[in-house]
């Protein structure tokens, strides 16, 4: 079914429109049927999915009443009058032009022109042409020129008559002239589904007024909040619905009112209300509505996760208890880039220590008297993490602040921002994150200003970028920015070295703390919580401290408390070297130097990491053990 639909008062310009179709390769459903049964036609074609319809004359005019959906005329122009004015003038002298008044209207001046005398008769309805045309007969009227009623009528009273009819220009300007409209109203429902989408999607309570100040629209979020019903106060006077919102007061001033508190119910919402002005009068009034507890929930849940850290670093390398060849060389490292300016990316599985690690660089750093920033990418909605990082100036958004607010980038200035989970970022912000590290400049949300900031940025993440960017959910070229230098945490299970050191150090915190006795560990319980795989690192192993600081404070940790926490943890080996200790020193380390290799498949980067060798020093044992090979075997 075409978009649009024809209806043809009379044969003869259905098959013109036909061939006017063809001729402009026009999709278009075209039906016959005059007024009334117009009219019907029109409704079947609306039906089935026509979206504009197009008819002549009185036909055009009923269906333009009766049926909801555009109607576009062919217009009957003066070039057609005048061709039937001039064949009616072979028959006759005094004529008379019928029809509906979009039809006829003007005709009379065609008069002297023509050198004939002419009457308008005008139809206002189809039930009345036959009258119409019996009062022009009674005048003396010889002719009657005009649309197919009037002709039908004129023949049925026995008077000659002659069909104005439409030339291919006005149908095919009609045709074109309904496509527009097709278009134009799709836009417009577009637009409207839209809106309504936004209306009823919002969290934001909406109630609208209009010039007189009744209510127009009640949104969805609106009836929770102020405990209405939509079709129950449409269309009553705001005053009365809502007499402590100060909606005809906006609409009588044009003064909004902003971040007022109102009470409905048991329930305490912020309100907003501004004017609706269209050019310079004021049409109506809009006010939007928030449950306040929910803002202080909200606003909660954004101060702990952005502000409970503050803006100062805590840790030092100081602070990071170690002593595992793996994680002294990340400190080393660490402290090497802390003494550069280029971004730094860390990675590590959760609970590592990446932020100890990041506050750590800060106050290595040139810029440790300046702010530490830190904010998790994760834990913050979207829409307002990017107020939170660029800013947001006066107005840029319902409920924000009077005077704007800094961002993140502003108040990290001159110091570090720690972006926590930046994998977790959206693609637009990272686009806008891309941006501030090319051009070291930011510009607040709603505002016109770019804002230079000295900023470094440390950005850690348990993902893998890399996949990433190659999934395309991570931009590739703001992976390249910010992996300039990169710091690879080793997780606990790889380092468990340290987990005697990591145990007394957070046990003794945590009791200070908490005001307890730390608890005691035996070299079997030790053993054991060795053997855990502990898949959440370092916050994980603190948490089960600060719960044995609880239960166990100032006495010894049982196997039990383990399993209860833990479940069942087998006491099982370490794999990787079992050693017996005999000989020399030097044939000790040879042995372990010889095992290692051997459990690495002779793979000396991985033996040198293990064993926290370089490898100019491992070349030089492997080549003076091959040179005393080789003199026990030439003194054989």
């Amino acid at each position: 079914m075409s978009h649009l639909g024809l209806v043809a008062p009379y044969a003869g310009l259905a098959a013109l429109a036909g061939q006017v179709c063809a001729e402009l390769g026009e999709d278009v459903t075209i039906a016959i049927g005059d007024l009334a049964e117009g009219v019907k036609v029109a409704r079947e074609l609306a039906a089935r999915g026509a979206e504009v319809i197009i008819s002549r004359g009185g036909t055009a005019t009923l269906i333009s009443r009766h049926v909801e959906v555009p109607v576009v005329e062919i217009a009957v122009s003066a070039f057609d009058l005048v061709r039937a004015l001039a064949e009616a003038r072979e028959l006759g002298r005094y004529i008379g032009v019928a029809g509906f008044r979009n039809v006829i209207y003007g005709t009379k001046s065609l008069e002297s022109v023509l050198g004939i005398h002419i009457e308008e008769l005008i139809i206002e309805a189809e039930e009345g042409a036959a009258g119409i045309i019996a009062e022009g007969k009674a005048m003396g009227l010889e002719v009657i020129v005009g649309d197919a009623v009037s002709v039908r009528s004129a023949r049925e009273l026995g008077l000659q008559a002659i069909l104005v009819t439409s030339g291919k220009e006005a149908i095919s300007q009609a045709i074109r002239e309904a496509r527009e409209v097709a278009l134009v109203r799709r836009r417009e429902r577009a637009r409207a589904e839209q809106f309504k989408a936004i209306l009823d999607f919002a969290y934001e309570g909406i109630v609208a007024t209009d010039q007189e100040g009744r209510i127009t629209l009640v949104n969805p979020a609106a009836e929770k909040i102020l405990g209405l019903t939509a079709h129950r106060v449409v269309g009553r006077p705001a005053r009365e619905v809502l007499p402590g919102v100060p909606l005809d007061q906006v609409r009588q001033s044009g003064q909004k009112r902003l971040g007022e508190l109102h009470r409905a119910g048991n329930t305490l919402v912020a309100e907003n209300v501004v004017p609706v002005i269209a050019g310079r009068e004021i049409v109506g009034a809009v006010a939007t509505f928030q449950d306040v507890s929910h803002l202080q929930a909200v606003e909660t849940r954004v101060r702990q996760e952005l502000y409970l850290k503050g803006h100062v670093a805590q840790f030092t390398f100081a602070d990071i208890v170690t002593q595992s060849p793996a994680m002294a060389r990340v400190i080393e490292r660490a402290r090497q880039f802390a003494a550069a300016e280029a971004t730094i990316l860390i990675t590590g599985e959760t609970g590592s220590g990446k932020e100890m690690v990041a506050q750590s660089i800060h106050n290595a750093s040139q810029r440790r008297e300046g702010p530490f920033v830190a904010v998790n990418c994760a834990a913050v909605p979207e829409n307002l993490l990017e107020s939170e990082l660029f800013g947001y100036e006066e107005g840029a958004f319902t409920g924000a602040r009077k005077g704007g607010k800094k961002g993140l980038f502003e108040l990290a200035h001159r110091g570090t921002l720690f972006l926590d989970e930046i994998g977790e970022l959206s693609l637009n912000l990272q686009a806008r994150l891309l941006r501030v590290l090319q051009q070291k400049a930011i510009m607040r949300v709603g505002g016109d200003r770019v804002l230079p900031v000295d900023v470094r940025i440390i950005a850690a993440t348990h993902r893998n970028l890399e996949e990433a960017v190659a999934r395309e959910t991570f931009r590739r070229d703001l992976y390249y920015r910010l992996n300039v230098l990169h710091i690879k945490l080793p997780p606990l299970r790889e380092r468990l070295e340290d987990l005697p050191l990591l145990i007394k150090a957070l046990a003794e915190k945590i009791s200070r703390r908490s005001g307890r006795l730390p608890p005691l560990f035996s070299e079997d319980v030790i053993t054991r919580l060795q053997a855990y795989d502990w898949p959440g690192n370092v916050r994980e192993l603190e948490n089960i401290i600060e719960r044995l600081v609880v239960i166990r404070g100032g006495q010894e940790v049982e196997p039990a408390d383990l399993e209860e926490i833990l479940g069942p943890v087998e006491n099982k080996p370490e794999p990787g070297l079992q050693l017996v200790l005999r000989g020399t020193l030097e044939e000790m380390e040879a042995e372990i130097i010889r095992r290692t290799l051997a459990l690495t498949n002779n793979d000396k980067d991985e033996t040198c990491r293990r064993l926290g060798l370089s490898k100019t020093t491992l070349w030089r044992r492997l080549k003076s053990w091959e040179a005393g090979g080789q003199q026990r075997a030439s003194g054989s």
